[in-house]
């Protein structure tokens, strides 16, 4: 089960606060503009695949994809520091290599999708910012 802090991020964020936190990326890249785009668009990217391949798989209940993919976008929000998502990630992740639950996969799911809506979202307008 996500924790209540969890719940509660997540409840606030639904209230219009961001769920990124471009800092990391900024100091990580030296400030250097074209770098942090280039790693804005890859993002714009990559979460919608990934999200597409985390749905396919909780269609097919393919417990192995969707440990994988779960692992996987731990990676890439991490590097936009899209934080609340790690404890929804984590769990999707053991409940996949753990082969049970799609019930609370769906779930959690259902956060995962609305969360990274938000994310992509201040993406698009931040990125604006780095031309």
């Amino acid at each position: 089960m996500i924790k209540n802090e969890s719940e509660k991020d997540i409840q606030k964020n639904s209230n219009g606060e961001k769920v990124c936190d471009l800092n990391y990326l900024t100091e990580m890249m030296g400030g250097k503009k074209s770098l942090i785009k280039e790693i804005m668009d890859v993002f714009l990217k990559q979460i919608p695949e990934e999200l597409q391949s985390i749905n396919d798989a909780i269609t097919k209940t393919d417990y192995a994809t969707i440990k994988k993919f779960a692992h996987t976008m731990k990676s890439s929000v991490s590097i936009m520091s899209v934080s609340i998502l790690t404890p929804v990630l984590q769990e999707m992740e053991d409940l996949g290599a753990r082969a049970i639950d799609i019930e609370q996969i769906k779930q959690l799911n259902q956060k995962l999708n609305l969360i990274c809506k938000q994310a992509l979202e201040e993406i698009e307008r931040e990125k604006l910012n780095f031309v």
